[in-house]
């Protein structure tokens, strides 16, 4: 289901819905921007239960499913609402899998509190490609390929603040782009049942990366009608999320997300951001989800 150019309005209906904010990982969602609007708990926080968890196991899963109201490419202004599924598994604060990225805590510090760690280790994650036919904006542009990305992160958290660096490198020959992602968050408790999350970050991207999703070549500008444009590498994306999670039950609960980001330097420069787009990117969905 489209929408119209006008994001605003319909974000707003749908957010004052929402009892809670997004935490879900797509394995649908066509687009690479969808990789970091479905990044549901974000690798800023720990991966271990929180401390207000009686008792900890040795797995901890979480599944659900949902709907996302996002662009329809990153850069776009075109809004679609998609269904998302979400998987958000945990092995004994060691293995973790969310949605397509998985990782382990090679490393774990623990600080004087349960809660205080700091923790490196690395990462592997499949980034959903970008077909033509995701908007009227790209016919002419070609598809991208999924990549198969490795990459690494460290975190620090210290109470209800935590930090983090997370780095990926395309090894399938889809973008060959390396990623770089900066973040900060909290963790805010509002009453017995309900959280709210918030985290602020920022995307660096090199050449490789910036001239496959923005750039326009001399084959796909005559097929377009887009002027050629070739984009170097820097700092692509700046944004802030917020996050609600609401306990219906020991077991049952429901998400939702609140995010929004502006894109920067030549990403921002693209004719398909600048001349058919919009650099600025919301997206907001609701979700729930069951705990094992």
């Amino acid at each position: 289901m489209k929408t119209t150019r006008h994001p605003a309005a319909a974000a707003a209906v749908l957010l004052l819905t929402l009892p809670a904010a997004v935490q879900a990982q797509s394995t649908q969602v066509r687009t690479a921007q969808s990789q970091y609007y479905l990044a549901q708990q974000p690798i800023t926080e720990p991966v271990a239960p929180s401390p207000a968890e009686p008792a900890k196991k040795d797995w901890n899963i979480r599944l659900g499913a949902g709907a996302l109201y996002q662009p329809e490419y990153e850069g776009s202004d075109e809004y679609e609402v998609t269904p998302v599924p979400m998987v958000m598994i945990n092995y004994r604060d060691l293995i973790f899998l969310r949605g397509p990225t998985l990782g382990a805590n090679a490393v774990t510090w623990q600080g004087p509190r349960p809660s205080d760690k700091l923790q490196i280790g690395p990462l592997v994650r499949y980034q959903f490609g970008r077909d033509e036919d995701d908007s009227d904006d790209l016919h002419g542009m070609g598809d991208i390929d999924g990549a198969v990305e490795l990459g690494g992160f460290v975190t620090y958290a210290v109470g209800p603040w935590s930090a983090g660096l997370t780095v990926f490198r395309d090894v399938s020959g889809s973008h060959d782009g390396l990623t770089a992602k900066l973040s900060a968050g909290n963790r805010l408790p509002l009453g017995p049942k309900l959280t709210l999350r918030s985290e602020i970050a920022a995307t660096w991207a090199d050449d490789n990366y910036t001239e496959t999703f923005f750039g326009v070549t001399a084959v796909q500008s005559a097929r377009s009608g887009m002027r050629q444009y070739r984009p170097e590498g820097g700092f692509k994306d700046a944004g802030i999320t917020f996050d609600l999670d609401y306990n219906l039950t020991e077991n049952w609960g429901l998400t939702g997300r609140l995010g929004y980001k502006r894109l920067l330097g030549d990403a921002a420069d693209s004719p398909l951001v600048a001349d058919r787009g919009s650099a600025d990117q919301l997206s907001t969905g609701l979700f729930v989800n069951y705990k094992f």
